[in-house]
C-alpha cells in the first residue's frame, strides 16, 4: 500500500523536506490513525524545519501538527471514535511536570503524509458542512485565538482589538472571533498593499506596521483613548508601539514572534497604565482538558452557524510540499495555506 510521508534529515530551507514511501504503521494504545485528506501549514512548522523551534527533533523527523481526514485504525482504550469518522487533528505539544515544553510530541508524531497517527485526545469531529480543506484550516487559528482572546479575558467588556500580522490565518481567525462579540477589528499589516483585501475579509480599518505614525494612527482610531485588546504575532522591536498605544488596563496577547529584534520597553509606562501582557499558545489550551473541551464546543457551534469560516489562501498537492513551504515563506498569503493528499 502506497504511504507517502514527509521527513527531513537536517534543519534548513524548504528543500530539506523529502517525500518518501514508508510502510503504514498501526496506532498504539490511546492513539488513532487517520487517512489524511488535507493538512494546514503553520509558522511553527517553519520554525521547526529551520531549527528555531522550542524543541528540536531527532532526525530523520516527521513534521506537521494540523490535519483533517478519516479514521482508519484505532488503538486500545479509545472509545470516543470509530473507523470511518471524519475528524480533525488539533495541534498540540508535549510538556513535563514543570510545564516546560518537551520534544516528545515532535519525535513521535507528524501529520505531513498520506497517513498520520495522533493521540485520541487531540481529535475533534469534523462538522459536516465543512470541506476537508476548511477543516484542516480551522483549529490552529480558532483555538489559539479563543484561548488567548476569549478564555478568561473579559472580551465582552472590550470595544476593539488590534491585530498584527493581519493577513495570516491566525489573525483572520481572531478577527472573526472578536467580531462575533461585537468588537471593532483593526488590522496592522507590514504595508498597505493588502488594504482592500483585508477590508473585504472583515477588518474595520487597516494600518501599516512600518508607518512612523503607527501609534498616532491607533490613537486616532480609538478617539485618543488607545486600544483595549491586541492580538500580536510580530513582537520584537514593534512591541513598544503596542505598549504605547494601549489604553489603561489594556490587554496585549502575544502568540508569536515574527520579529526577533529587541524592543526598547521601559517598565514605568506598563505600571502607569497597568497594562496586562499575556503570552499564549494553543498548546496551553490543548493541555487543559476543561479549557480544551470548552473551546472545541464553542468553535464548532460558531462554525456550524457560519460565524466562523476559514479563509484559504492557496491549496497545494502533497508532492509539492517544498513549493508550499516556499509560498508560506513569501508572506504574501491571505489566510491559510493548505496541502491535500
Amino acid at each position: 500500500m502506497k504511504n507517502r510521508i514527509v521527513r527531513f534529515d537536517n534543519h534548513g530551507g524548504p528543500e530539506v523536506l523529502n517525500l518518501i514511501n514508508e510502510a503504514i504503521k498501526e496506532p498504539k494504545d490511546d492513539e488513532v490513525r487517520i487517512k489524511v485528506k488535507a493538512l494546514g501549514l503553520n509558522q511553527a512548522e517553519v520554525m521547526l524545519r529551520e531549527g528555531r523551534y522550542v524543541a528540536s527533533p531527532n532526525f530523520p523527523a516527521r513534521i506537521g501538527i494540523e490535519a483533517s481526514g478519516i479514521v482508519d485504525s484505532i488503538g486500545n482504550n479509545v472509545s470516543s471514535l470509530k473507523i470511518g469518522d471524519s475528524v480533525c487533528a488539533i495541534p498540540f505539544l508535549s510538556w513535563n511536570k514543570n510545564d516546560y515544553w518537551t520534544a516528545d510530541s515532535i519525535n513521535n508524531y507528524g501529520v505531513y503524509g498520506d497517513s498520520a497517527i495522533v493521540p485520541a485526545w487531540t481529535i475533534a469531529k469534523k462538522i459536516e458542512s465543512q470541506s476537508y480543506e476548511e477543516a484542516a484550516a480551522a483549529w490552529c487559528q480558532y483555538l489559539t485565538a479563543w484561548g488567548g482572546l476569549v478564555y478568561n479575558s473579559d472580551i465582552e467588556k472590550r470595544n476593539c482589538c488590534i491585530f498584527t500580522g493581519a493577513s495570516s490565518s491566525a489573525a483572520i481567525g481572531g478577527m472573526q472571533i472578536v467580531k462575533a462579540f461585537g468588537l471593532k477589528a483593526y488590522a496592522i499589516s507590514r504595508t498597505l498593499a493588502k488594504k482592500e483585501k483585508l477590508l473585504n475579509v472583515g477588518y474595520d480599518e487597516v494600518l501599516s506596521l512600518t508607518d512612523p505614525k503607527l501609534e498616532e494612527n491607533i490613537m486616532d482610531l480609538t478617539n485618543g483613548i488607545g486600544f483595549d485588546l491586541a492580538y500580536d504575532c510580530v513582537g520584537g522591536e514593534y512591541f513598544i508601539n503596542l505598549v504605547n498605544a494601549a489604553k489603561a488596563r489594556g490587554l496585549i496577547v502575544n502568540y508569536g514572534n515574527l520579529n526577533n529584534n529587541a524592543s526598547n520597553i521601559k517598565t514605568l509606562p506598563l505600571l502607569a497604565k497597568r497594562i496586562h501582557i499575556r503570552f499564549h499558545s494553543v498548546f496551553d489550551t490543548m493541555r487543559f482538558q476543561n479549557q480544551r473541551e470548552e473551546g472545541i464546543e464553542w468553535i464548532n457551534k460558531k462554525m456550524e452557524e457560519g460565524t466562523l469560516k476559514p479563509i484559504i489562501s492557496k491549496v497545494f498537492n502533497l508532492e509539492d510540499i517544498v513549493e508550499a513551504h516556499k509560498y508560506l515563506a513569501e508572506g504574501n498569503q491571505l489566510g491559510k495555506t493548505i496541502v491535500v493528499t
